[in-house]
């Protein structure tokens, strides 16, 4: 006699549509959270966009990176997101402990990969009338930032 569930009931007693359920932050292999933001709760929606804020005004001013690329309203820009969102992550990793030493290096070359991309998702100009053309930083930020975050955005 065997324990072993057969393929079949496991199957059945899934959750109708569980392929649809993608986790809105999962753990890696590494402990590094990655968001999907189009599942990404209302309620775990400030935290996350204040991390990757965070994030993306260190990257913005480390690698000097110019507002014609990067706009302050990054946030309202679905696939600007969705690209720094993959560039923190991809910098998280990068710089883990577990890293073997070449992170640092692979991190470089992903950035050298998406700059160019990130032209493709704003070309220098906003077509929904929020332009602001100074880089925001620590202590200014956008008036439309705080009412941002309350939400997650995922249908939009």
């Amino acid at each position: 006699m065997t324990d072993d569930i057969p393929l079949d009931d496991l199957v059945a007693s899934l959750a109708e549509g569980w392929e649809d359920q993608a986790p809105r932050q999962s753990p890696g292999m590494l402990g590094i959270r990655v968001i999907n933001w189009r599942t990404l709760e209302d309620e775990d929606a400030p935290e996350v966009w204040t991390e990757l804020r965070d994030w993306v005004v260190w990257f913005t001013r480390r690698y000097n990176i110019a507002t014609r690329k990067i706009p302050p309203c990054w946030f309202m820009h679905g696939a600007l997101v969705e690209e720094l969102s993959a560039l923190h992550t991809a910098w998280l990793v990068s710089y883990d402990s577990l890293d073997a030493g070449y992170g640092p290096i692979g991190w470089h070359e992903r950035v050298a990969v998406a700059l160019p991309r990130l032209a493709t998702w704003y070309n220098g100009e906003c077509h929904n009338g929020h332009t602001e053309l100074l880089q925001t930083d620590d202590e200014t930020v956008p008036a439309a930032w705080a009412d941002w975050i309350g939400q997650s955005h995922a249908h939009g």
